[in-house]
């Protein structure tokens, strides 16, 4: 190695402090501040020597590589982020050159623009790192990524000047720090800007085209992927439940008159009736429920099976006892008549969609039917017995397009709030009883308007509502044991879909809104699936 000629030894040090490892600027306070001198980046004389190393003790991490565009791009900034262009600093004679302001880079791979930020003119090697590559082939590389670039963003440039410089000096970052060669950076360059170049020209900023390669590739993906998942009437239409099948599934029948004349026997007050939870027979009654509390002892949890020292047990989930034990909770009897649609009826009789819809015109209500839905409702138990407490409706693209809570109009026996996440704080707020609820869901949702569930019959009869258009999730992807058992839908969600729902059920109860959504997300991954192997 050729010695050092030192030249530049008597020039006081620009950066205050420096973290160059082999800088060949004068360090000392005695040293005269003289002007700093400029190197060209990357562009050494055949004659001129190159510095001689040596050894450092701070090991601390240096700051990211810094090169200046000549053509007027922001210069290269490491993973500290990128800074927008700007105009020169001002430099004094004894301050030297003020250091580039620094952006924040955010999950797009694009620094925002900073407003206001002054950067240097200077084209010294500046605080840069190691890099794989020569510089000057850096620095071209990244005036051809700018030059693509411009010309993608030229019908939004006045929306982002800076754009262009941003993303071209994240893609060549991200193309250097990958390259394992220069052979392999040239190439990867060349295929970025080839790539760059076959781009459909952006109209906004929110464009899949905006960004660099990897975060255009997956905004293009993303939409690709929503496109291919849209539900639509005709998409959806061959997963109908068809009538015939409803008597398996225990739908309750769309065209069964006896179902719409009710309201005869609005609750069950002096009834005889077998507890839904002990199966201790009882009389219905409102009264006395404090001092009645504690006269139904059950387990809220299922019987799961476990193996234990290599024998498999029946266990409750709820308090891990044994099949037969006695409960592990309290409260008052109540009952359920779910399985009965005309007893539901005699409490409040049903009612056809297009039944609904015709009040509603005759009212003046507005209509905005959707073509596919999401619906979900949560239950509790009355006097009337398993009664509607909220219904939720989401739209395709998962958003929440109605939820009420349900005014009751019997005496409420549990708000079952593990299960339902409603409490006596949340029904004191509603307004609309069961009548009313219906009747404002079937502003959304119209004679061809296919309802999404998962045991969607539940919710149906809660609501009192007849309609021939459902898709349930838990008929769409069976049991293996086939009819009447059902997979659960948090179950359909972990596989299908790979996150978790329903994580605080135990003590906050279900989400409606959350479940509603879930079932649309699942017949969207059934959608893409039936796709992809047609």
């Amino acid at each position: 190695m050729f010695k050092s000629l030192g030249l530049l030894q008597t020039s006081r040090c620009p950066d205050e402090p420096c973290l160059r490892p082999y800088c060949f600027f004068a360090h000392t306070q005695a040293t005269a501040a003289a002007g700093p001198s400029r190197l060209p980046v990357g562009v050494t004389g055949k004659g001129e020597p190159a510095l001689k190393k040596r050894k450092v003790d701070d090991k601390s991490s240096v700051k990211p590589l810094e090169v200046e565009i000549k053509s007027g791009v922001s210069r290269l900034k490491g993973a500290e982020g990128v800074p927008k262009a700007a105009t020169p600093a001002r430099v004094s004679g004894t301050e030297g050159i003020k250091s580039p302001a620094k952006a924040r880079v955010t999950g797009d791979g694009v620094a925002p623009s900073t407003s206001g930020a002054r950067v240097s003119t200077s084209t010294r090697p500046g605080d840069m790192k190691m890099s794989k590559q020569p510089y000057a082939d850096r620095q071209k590389a990244l005036q051809t990524l700018f030059t693509q670039y411009t010309k993608l963003y030229t019908g939004i440039s006045t929306l982002d000047p800076d754009l262009a410089s941003r993303c071209s000096i994240a893609e060549e970052l991200d193309i250097s720090a990958s390259s394992t060669d220069l052979s392999a950076y040239k190439r990867a360059i060349h295929h970025a800007a080839v790539s760059v170049s076959r781009r459909a020209p952006p109209d906004a900023l929110a464009h899949p085209s905006v960004g660099t390669v990897r975060v255009s590739r997956e905004a293009t993906l993303k939409v690709e992927k929503e496109a291919a998942s849209r539900l639509t009437f005709e998409r959806c239409k061959r997963y109908l439940l068809p009538v015939s099948a409803f008597p398996t599934w225990r739908y309750p029948e769309p065209n069964d008159p006896a179902l719409i004349q009710g309201d005869t026997e609005p609750d069950g007050l002096g009834s005889t009736q077998k507890c839904d939870r002990c199966g201790v027979d009882f009389v219905v009654s409102s009264a006395n429920l404090k001092e009645r509390m504690g006269e139904c002892v059950y387990h809220f949890g299922r019987l799961l099976p476990e193996k234990r020292d290599g024998k498999k047990m029946w266990l409750y989930s709820c308090c891990q006892k044994e099949r037969g034990a006695v409960g592990c909770y309290k409260g008052v009897h109540i009952f359920n008549e779910r399985e009965d649609d005309v007893k539901l009826a005699s409490r409040v009789g049903f009612k056809l969609v297009k039944d609904q819809v015709e009040e509603n015109r005759a009212s003046g209500r507005v209509e905005a039917f959707a073509e596919v839905v999401g619906m979900d409702c949560e239950m509790i138990y009355t006097t009337a017995g398993y009664s509607l407490a909220r219904a939720t409706i989401v739209d395709e693209k998962g958003e929440t397009i109605f939820d009420e809570l349900v005014r009751q109009t019997a005496t409420i026996l549990d708000l079952n709030t593990r299960f339902s996440g409603i409490t006596q704080d949340n029904l004191d707020g509603a307004v609309m009883d069961i009548k009313a609820v219906r009747a404002a869901a079937c502003m959304f949702i119209g004679p061809e308007t296919i309802i999404v569930g998962h045991g969607l019959e539940n919710d149906l009869r809660a609501m009192r509502l007849l309609h021939d258009k459902v898709i349930d999730t838990a008929v769409l992807i069976p049991h293996h044991k086939g009819a009447p058992f059902r997979r659960a839908l948090r179950d359909l969600v972990k596989e299908k879909l790979g996150y978790f729902i329903q994580q605080q059920a135990t003590s906050t109860g279900h989400s409606s809104a959350e479940d509603a959504k879930a079932t649309l997300e699942v017949l969207k991954w059934k959608v893409r699936d039936d796709a992809a192997h047609e």
